[in-house]
């Protein structure tokens, strides 16, 4: 099996390939919302604690394309947007 990519604080883009994960390395998992423009190329998902791991918020690589993923911060109201590119 093949492991994620990682995107780190301040990353802007990222290319990855049909199926693989994205993961977005944050400071605090539960605190980051998540959105994408375009649901079609990317599934999201958002940070969690389960009670027994923190995972951080990621995304599913759907569909040849390009999208915007966005990541807020609700504690703080910081932003950052990574351009997400997905290839065969």
């Amino acid at each position: 099996m093949i492991g994620p990519v990682m995107v780190e604080p301040g990353q802007t883009e990222v290319s990855v390939a049909v199926g693989r994960m994205v993961v977005f390395n944050v400071a605090d998992p539960t605190a980051e919302m998540i959105a994408t423009d375009n649901p079609e190329v990317l599934n999201v998902t958002p940070g969690r604690d389960d009670g027994s791991a923190v995972f951080n918020p990621g995304a599913e690589a759907l569909a040849p394309g390009t999208a915007t993923v966005t990541l807020t911060n609700m504690d703080t109201g910081a932003t950052q947007v990574v351009s997400v590119t997905v290839t065969d």
